[in-house]
């Protein structure tokens, strides 16, 4: 059982002497099946324990919830995180057939993740990470797997303002022989999701033994990376399926851009006016009729 899961039992016993019948019956319910509660639609609930729509709801309300919804929204990414891929994908399946508009059902997991996101960053965190930025010689991003396209696109957002900004790959040298060669004027941007790899998460260590600064992007409190991190900008990825959702994490990486734009004003001024220049230019970029 996860933690989640484990504090909505302890509330869900706490509660019992204090409830009415029908909400006993509602909360005995939960009690033996919340694994089932995570994918079951509210009717469904009312169906198996005879209790009212208006009842579930009146007590997810007083397990602290908003109503039923955000309390199985609860349960659902808590069951989530401890499956297997095969399992989640029976799940994803699960949870369509009660939201075909597949649309829909992942443009409001992206909205849930962003809104999560913002709430969890802290703002002076953030303000560190963009200073941290302004200050260094050297930017070095890394990431591995889908973290890669990540990196290459901060490294792409930096460049384009004409921070010293380079993605590290690993055609020629392990992650750590290169940060072997950093020193605490440059800084490491790392993008480190679940499944972690160990190859990022010892980068990030090794810059921290060399006093590198680092700035951390990765999605739970308990992801190895962030013992190591200078600053860690935590960010929602659950997702449908297995693969990490990148709605929330592309989001603080355009925050991150538009403040380094409004703080690094005249860096920002010369980079536009390079823009400006080129795209004017026939031979790469063509006008719209």
């Amino acid at each position: 059982m996860t933690p989640d899961m484990k504090n909505i039992e302890d509330r869900i016993v706490r509660s019992l002497p204090t409830l009415a019948s029908n909400q006993k019956k509602v909360a005995n319910f939960f009690l033996e099946h919340l694994d089932l509660v995570a994918l079951l639609p509210i009717r469904e609930v009312a169906l198996k324990t005879g209790a009212s729509e208006a009842t579930i709801v009146r007590f997810a309300q007083l397990l602290g919830y908003r109503g039923y919804k955000e309390l199985k929204e609860t349960l659902s990414s808590s069951l989530k995180a401890q499956l297997s891929p095969t399992a989640r994908y029976h799940l994803a399946v699960a949870e369509k057939g009660q939201s075909p508009d597949v649309l829909k059902l992942a443009s409001q997991n992206v909205i849930s993740n962003i809104h999560e996101t913002i709430r969890s960053i802290d703002t002076q965190v953030f303000t560190a990470a963009v200073e941290s930025i302004i200050a260094a010689e050297r930017i070095y991003c890394i990431g591995l797997e889908l973290s890669s396209h990540l990196a290459q696109l901060m490294t792409f957002l930096l460049r384009q303002y004409s921070y010293n900004a380079q993605h590290l790959s690993l055609d020629f040298f392990r992650y750590e022989e290169q940060v072997a060669f950093m020193n605490p004027r440059d800084l490491v941007i790392a993008f480190s999701f679940s499944p972690y790899s160990r190859e990022t998460v010892e980068a990030i260590a090794l810059a921290k033994k060399r006093a590198v600064p680092s700035i951390l992007f990765t999605d739970k409190k308990s992801s190895p990376a962030r013992t190591w991190a200078t600053h860690c900008l935590p960010i929602k990825t659950d997702n449908i399926m297995f693969s990490n959702s990148l709605g929330a994490v592309v989001t603080v990486l355009n925050a991150i851009i538009t403040e380094l734009n409004f703080r690094d004003k005249d860096r920002t001024l010369a980079a536009l006016r390079i823009i400006e220049e080129s795209i004017r230019d026939d031979r790469y970029f063509v006008t719209p009729v």
